[in-house]
């Protein structure tokens, strides 16, 4: 088991498990697809170095007030684990999986949060990236070819989002995914109210096909 612990602040992806202020780069892998580069990624053996490990990475992430929200998330986040599984004499190919598990920074409105300057910059990016990920999870909807080998009728943008290029293995169909989303009873969030429980709607039509993945090299 090994972990990884990343945000996504203005575009930016950074290490919350590493002090080195270096961005991590996005590669695209001919064999592997979507490579993060400068991730650090730590060996644990229990849940409570799991618990640690989130614990220090909360530390680094980007948080602050709004209007609305006294410690508002400023960032997306992406804790990964890593699975590698095989016989005990190692004679059987090695079993990789990724779990995921991404906190989105919610959707905000300007006039209700009353940002400016750099609360307002912080939002537009995460309006947009969230605008992506459902734009995708739109047409993956309305798209009845299948997942894996089947032919998509519709261009979906994973590189409009550095948040939907990360999840991009995963949301396009070799995957199992859960979705919580959570809204607001006042009358004045409705549109988003409104526009979550859509997004809901929308992804739970999306047909996944998830596989075995083996590795069989060294």
């Amino acid at each position: 088991l090994r972990v990884s612990y990343l945000e996504v602040y203005n575009e930016q992806i950074k290490d919350l498990l590493s002090m080195d202020p270096v961005p991590v780069r996005i590669q695209h892998d001919p064999k592997r697809g979507t490579v993060l580069t400068g991730v650090k990624e730590q060996v644990v053996l229990n849940t409570s170095q799991v618990l640690a490990l989130i614990k220090s990475g909360e530390a680094h992430r980007h948080v602050g007030s709004t209007d609305m929200n006294e410690k508002s998330s400023r960032a997306h986040t992406l804790f990964k684990i890593i699975i590698e599984s095989t016989s005990s004499d190692k004679k059987e190919p090695v079993k990789v999986s990724s779990l995921y598990l991404v906190d989105l920074a919610g959707s905000e409105s300007a006039k209700m949060t009353n940002s400016k300057g750099e609360r307002a910059r912080e939002a537009k990016h995460i309006n947009q990236s969230l605008l992506t990920l459902s734009t995708i999870i739109q047409r993956l909807s309305e798209d009845r070819s299948g997942g894996l080998g089947g032919r998509r009728t519709q261009h979906l943008p994973y590189r409009d989002s550095k948040l939907t290029r990360i999840l991009e293995q995963a949301l396009d169909g070799n995957a199992q995914i859960g979705i919580i989303c959570t809204v607001s009873p006042t009358f004045k969030c409705m549109e988003e109210t409104s526009n979550t429980l859509k997004f809901a709607s929308r992804a739970k039509m999306i047909k996944m096909h998830a596989k075995v993945n083996e590795t069989i090299d060294d």
